[in-house]
C-alpha cells in the first residue's frame, strides 16, 4: 500500500478500530431498543400481575360495594413481594372505599380516581419495585 511500513499499521488499526467501534454501537444501541419496549400482554398476564379476590365491603353512604383489582408490577420480585403483600392490598382497599360513597365512584373519573389512589397507597408499601397500573376488573354498588 504505502512505502511506510508503520503508516501502513496505523491505517489498518484505524480501519479495524473503526469498524469495530461502529459493530459495538449498533449491538448496543439495538439492546437498549429491545429493553425499553413495552412488555406484551402475555408477559403482564404470567409475570407482571397480581389480582385480588372479590372484595365486598360497605361505603360511607350505607351502600355495598362488590369490587376486585388486577395490579401491573415493574418487575418479577415486585410480583412476589405484592403477593406476599395480598393482605395489606386487601387492607388499603378496605380503607379507600370505606371513605367513598356511591356518588364518589359513579363514572370513568371515579374509577379512575380509587385506581389512582389504590397505586399510590402501594407504592408507599413496596420495596422491590412498584404498581405501574391498577385496573378494575369487576365493580358492583348496591
Amino acid at each position: 500500500m504505502f512505502k511506510s511500513k508503520t503508516l501502513n499499521t496505523v491505517i489498518i488499526t484505524m480501519a479495524v478500530l473503526t469498524v469495530i467501534s461502529a459493530s459495538l454501537y449498533f449491538y448496543l444501541n439495538h439492546k437498549a431498543q429491545a429493553k425499553s419496549s413495552p412488555p406484551t400482554v402475555s408477559e403482564i398476564v404470567k409475570h407482571l400481575s397480581v389480582s385480588t379476590d372479590e372484595i365486598t365491603t360497605n361505603l360511607s353512604d350505607n351502600k355495598f360495594i362488590k369490587v376486585s383489582f388486577l395490579m401491573q408490577v415493574s418487575n418479577k420480585d415486585a410480583k412476589d413481594e405484592l403477593t406476599k403483600r395480598q393482605f395489606q392490598v386487601n387492607n388499603a382497599i378496605l380503607y379507600l372505599l370505606s371513605n367513598k360513597t356511591e356518588k364518589d365512584l359513579q363514572g370513568q373519573k371515579g374509577i379512575k380516581d380509587l385506581e389512582t389512589a389504590l397505586k399510590d397507597k402501594l407504592n408507599g408499601l413496596m420495596k422491590s419495585g412498584k404498581v405501574t397500573h391498577v385496573y378494575t376488573t369487576e365493580k358492583i354498588i348496591q
